[in-house]
């Protein structure tokens, strides 16, 4: 018998977009995909991940093409956004839009014709706003440059001298971006350890704008290499009971 338990996990979605979202016309396959974004972004307390159309297919056992034309329609009503889409022969780093005022459905409206009194109104479909691909780019590039910044505040205060902020490039924050949290924060560790070990004298340390255009990557941790044991390995050798000494 199943029993879902919220202690084992939960995808945490805020009414309000819930109550927007449903008021549009999205077929099956359009929901599935978001339910599948929903997840692995909200039901991990993260705003994207990369997830292939193949996978969101297997996932909502859907057809592979109607996930592609979903994926496609969505991110043209402006509902997700591809914050890699400048990348080539990449997984698809998806999120979900929770701004449902720049949602473009069709000229469907969020009130949905009818007010709170029960008495449906009449309204004028608001005009369709036709998303050409060169917009939703320019869109897509300031979206993605909001989450370089942001990224790149959070680390910028954990370090210990910060001079030089303005000339760290827009470039170099979209490395930082790409390269996670937990690896830009163990360097900037790696090099708060360092500074300590040595003494260093605070002039001797290095401007925040040397460390993030290009100096942090001295300080990254290579990964542990992984020791492979064979089952002869595991195996306790049997004790010689008759061997002196």
């Amino acid at each position: 018998m199943a029993n879902p338990q919220i202690e084992n996990g939960y995808t945490a979605v805020a009414n309000e977009i819930l109550d927007n979202l449903y008021k549009f016309s999205l077929n099956g396959t359009e929901l599935k995909v978001i339910s599948c974004i929903f997840r692995y972004t909200f039901g991990f307390h993260r705003k994207s991940h990369k997830l292939s159309a193949s996978f969101i297919a297997r996932w909502g056992n859907c057809d592979l093409r109607a996930v592609k034309r979903a994926l496609k329609k969505l991110q043209q009503d402006r509902i997700i956004i591809c914050i890699n889409s400048e990348q080539r022969g990449v997984t698809a780093e998806l999120m979900f839009n929770k701004n449902y005022e720049q949602w473009c459905t069709g000229g469907q409206n969020v009130t949905g014709g009818q007010n709170v009194t029960g008495v449906v109104v009449k309204m004028s479909p608001e005009p369709v706003v036709k998303m050409t691909h060169k917009k939703i780019k320019k869109e897509n590039k300031n979206i993605n440059k909001k989450y370089y910044d942001d990224f790149f505040e959070k680390v910028w205060r954990t370090y210990p001298r910060k001079l030089g902020k303005s000339a760290v490039t827009q470039k170099a924050k979209k490395e930082l971006y790409e390269a996670g949290e937990e690896v830009v924060l163990g360097a900037v560790n790696s090099y708060i350890a360092e500074i300590q070990e040595n003494g260093t004298a605070e002039r001797y340390i290095m401007y925040g704008s040397t460390f993030f255009n290009s100096r942090w990557r001295d300080y990254v941790k290579e990964p542990e290499p992984r020791v492979e044991v064979t089952a002869e390995e595991l195996e306790e050798k049997p004790i010689d009971l008759w061997s002196e000494g």
